[in-house]
């Protein structure tokens, strides 16, 4: 592949939960969305979460990359204890070792694809390389799109170009939140294909999906139920 995301292999797991718990009120109601769930990820895993709608599949994903705080547990994200942090503190944890990727492309429309590539960086004030970006898009099989408006693409190539913003920051750990949900059987089976070579090179990859098939294509695939995990599968061989 000509763009490589290098990362170094490591022991320690990238990210540790123990006991997360996220309870909230509706009305009368307590809504356990997530009721004491222990997940650890190692460097270069793919893990699929699986569960019927309203499992805690996105608040477990969300929980585990800082965009929610649970109500209960402990998270440490590369070695750091992200209890009682300010939202300062976890943005800082989020970039650059966080890529986010969801069903909804979420791609600026006056901006070309390469430019929806490259916007994570000016948040972090590094500076594009359009070179690295021509090189990322051509790894995902869309560089001949890279001066096209997003209405120019299709849905499949709209998630590729999303899939490399994502990837632009070289994020250790990619959150797919149901990536295939928007597309055909044969454009989820490429994207699930691309997700196994980044995991090859050392990516950690935690993505939900309603499934099944593409979900055993994980290393490991973990199924929630109520806010449990009811159950947790390995990939051998």
């Amino acid at each position: 592949m000509s763009y490589s995301l290098n990362h170094p292999s490591a022991e320690e797991p990238l990210i540790v939960g123990r006991n997360l718990t996220k309870h909230y009120r509706r009305g009368s109601e307590t809504v356990r969305a997530l009721d004491g769930v222990d997940l650890s990820v190692a460097t270069g895993e793919m893990i699929a979460i699986v569960g019927p709608s309203g499992s805690g599949k996105t608040t477990l994903v969300n929980t585990v990359a800082c965009l929610d705080a649970p109500t209960e547990g402990s998270l440490i994200i590369n070695g750091i204890d992200t209890r009682g942090l300010s939202e300062d503190a976890l943005v800082a944890i989020r970039r650059g070792f966080f890529g986010f990727v969801f069903q909804k492309f979420y791609l600026l429309p006056t901006l070309s694809v390469a430019e929806n590539v490259e916007l994570p960086l000016l948040f972090l004030r590094r500076n594009p390389s359009r070179r690295t970006t021509l090189a990322l898009l051509e790894t995902l099989e869309i560089a001949s799109r890279a001066d096209h408006l997003p209405r120019e693409l299709s849905g499949g190539q709209m998630q590729r170009v999303a899939i490399a913003r994502a990837l632009i920051v070289k994020p250790k750990v990619l959150i797919a939140d149901e990536p295939t949900g928007n597309l055909d059987s044969a454009t989820s089976d490429s994207i699930f294909d691309l997700f196994e070579d980044l995991s090859h090179q050392g990516l950690s990859i935690m993505v939900t999906t309603h499934n099944l098939p593409l979900a055993y294509r994980a290393s490991r695939v973990v199924t929630l139920q109520d806010g449990k995990i009811v159950k947790e599968e390995s990939r051998k061989g």
